[in-house]
């Protein structure tokens, strides 16, 4: 057996569990490491769940229970859940992201559930699920399948099972259909439990119990544009342990694509852009708990590699799909833009000419003016995630890949681009992408800066579309050198950029005590757009010299 990989049970096992609580393979998170190995192909009888959750308050409870969207079947009686939530005294659980909890509902039977996250890059709502009865409120790893049990310990090791904290929520469920899909949805109201602190808890969770996925999102866009709900991918579990722990959480870079060898492009562009959605919202939880410029930035690169994607594919998949969802993720970038420049503005003074010119009281009364601009913009942004339009976007989108929406814009022979090996796109959207940075960057040191805002555009292009089919060449030559290369020239060329948005900003400042620092800021850029073009020569050369990695 391989260390740390629960492997599936027994194929004869199969039809004894139909009548029982289903159990199945469980592949969790390989332990963490400075380089984590990427994950491997999910096995396709991999058991999940398929679940969108939402937050509120009490007020926002109050009116989904009375909404005419969420009516359904007659509800069932309230019902008091009893959560207890166990893991090795130093979290062995918590740190492969898995959750083992047992649960009483009422006077029933307790069941013991053990949750993952699935192989399956960017599947954001769907989540590996195992569930069995228990004869107790206590954890008996030998209760699950063999195999099941045997990985279990492989991750536990000889540690006890310690309960770490408990979650008691009264919940009403409906039953409704839309579409294909049968929906139950859970109304929550209650508390997370940790020693003796206690966290309120409410939240509306739709489970697709069975038809399509693509049913159940639209269904949840439309919730989340009518009712005061909040989109939030952050489990119990993982708000329990953050809460336990008085843990903030961080910010998240974007995961290596790893397409697998033999993937077509059909697959590549479903794991592309949910993996363009999962970047984005592993994002909202940090934004909404600290000012984390991290957080911003992040969102933003999610939201501009998913826009730099879909201009790839919409060349060779004719989608109006692809652009009107390029468009929705620009706007919500582009709200996210004065906060990210207010981080970036703040970084270059207290990094720079803060450390090097006169006394620091010089500077605070421009940094107490970009502060407040700061501190509204990021007021603008937790409030952007908050409202209906960011949550609509995300499980439309959703939606859009589950069903796969962009087959239905070719026909005929236009089908076999989407069967064809991934490698085949990649190699020419990035030789075009090539050509393009080429083109535009002839002379580039003498360009002006709106040309060089356009080679830039280009380069981020280049080296996002590098960034998602690398390993469909990981055979031929590492990829590293030359996105390494192209992210250089980009940041070169954003000098001028940062220098064009300093000066917009201290044009701003009206502040007599603040002229001082603002004149050296804008010195300080200017010196930094002429060091950068000292190096742009050298680096572009050195660029242009390069054999790409495609080839």
């Amino acid at each position: 057996m391989i260390e740390s990989e629960i492997l599936p049970p027994a194929e004869s096992q199969a039809e004894a569990k139909q009548a029982e609580p289903k159990q199945a393979e469980l592949k969790p998170e390989p332990p963490a490491a400075e380089t984590p190995a990427p994950a491997p192909r999910p096995a396709p009888r991999e058991p999940k769940e398929v679940e969108v959750k939402f937050t509120t308050d009490s007020e926002g409870l109050a009116a989904a229970l009375a909404s005419p969207l969420l009516r359904g079947n007659e509800p069932s009686p309230a019902r008091k859940l009893v959560s207890i939530y166990f893991d090795t005294p130093d979290w062995d659980l918590k740190k492969r992201k898995m959750a083992l909890r047992v649960r009483r509902a009422g006077r029933g039977a307790p069941m013991m559930t053990l949750k993952w996250p699935l192989q399956t890059a960017g599947d954001v709502f769907a989540r590996g699920e195992i569930e069995i009865r228990a004869p107790k409120m206590e954890p008996d790893i030998a209760l699950f399948d063999a195999d099941v049990a045997e990985g279990l310990r492989q991750v536990v090791g000889e540690a006890p099972l310690e309960a770490k904290y408990e979650t008691r929520v009264s919940r009403v469920t409906r039953l409704v259909t839309r579409g294909s899909a049968q929906i139950e949805i859970a109304f929550d109201d209650g508390a997370i439990r940790a020693g003796e602190s206690e966290l309120p808890l409410r939240e509306v969770e739709l489970e697709l119990k069975s038809g399509l996925p693509q049913d159940l999102y639209d269904f949840a866009a439309t919730l989340a544009e009518a009712l005061p709900l909040r989109l939030d991918i952050v489990s119990k579990a993982e708000r329990a342990s953050a809460f336990c722990n008085g843990a903030i959480p961080k910010p998240v870079k974007a995961k290596a694509a790893n397409l697998p060898a033999d993937a077509n492009l059909d697959e590549a562009i479903a794991r592309i852009i949910l993996g363009a959605i999962d970047h984005y919202l592993a994002n909202w939880a940090s934004l909404r708990a600290s000012d984390d410029p991290e957080s911003i930035h992040q969102m933003r690169v999610a939201l501009r590699r998913l826009r730099s994607a879909l201009g790839m594919l919409k060349r060779v998949v004719p989608c109006p799909e692809f652009e009107a969802f390029r468009e929705e993720a620009k706007i919500l970038a582009t709200a996210l833009g004065p906060a990210r420049d207010s981080d970036a503005l703040r970084e270059l003074i207290e990094d720079g000419p803060m450390g090097h010119f006169g006394d620091k009281k010089d500077f605070a009364p421009l940094l107490d003016a970009l502060e407040e601009r700061r501190a509204a913009a990021y007021a603008e942004s937790r409030a952007l995630i908050a409202s209906p339009a960011p949550s609509a976007f995300v499980l439309r989108l959703s939606a859009f890949v589950a069903r796969r929406g962009w087959r239905n814009a070719v026909t005929g022979m236009e089908l076999t681009t989407l069967t064809e090996p991934v490698a085949v796109f990649a190699a020419s959207a990035l030789d075009r992408l090539h050509k393009r940075v080429l083109k535009r960057g002839k002379k580039l040191v003498t360009l002006p800066d709106e040309q060089r805002h356009e080679v830039r555009i280009a380069l981020k292009n280049l080296r996002y579309g590098g960034e998602f089919f690398a390993s469909c060449f990981a055979d031929l030559r590492d990829s590293g050198p030359f996105l390494r290369a192209a992210a250089t020239l980009q940041g070169l060329l954003g000098a001028h950029n940062d220098a064009a948005t300093a000066d917009h900003f201290l044009s701003q400042s009206h502040a007599t005590e603040a002229a001082r620092a603002a004149g050296l800021v804008s010195g300080w850029y200017a010196r930094g757009a002429i060091i950068a073009d000292e190096s742009l020569a050298r680096e572009w050369k050195r660029f242009k010299n390069m054999r790409p990695f495609w080839r």
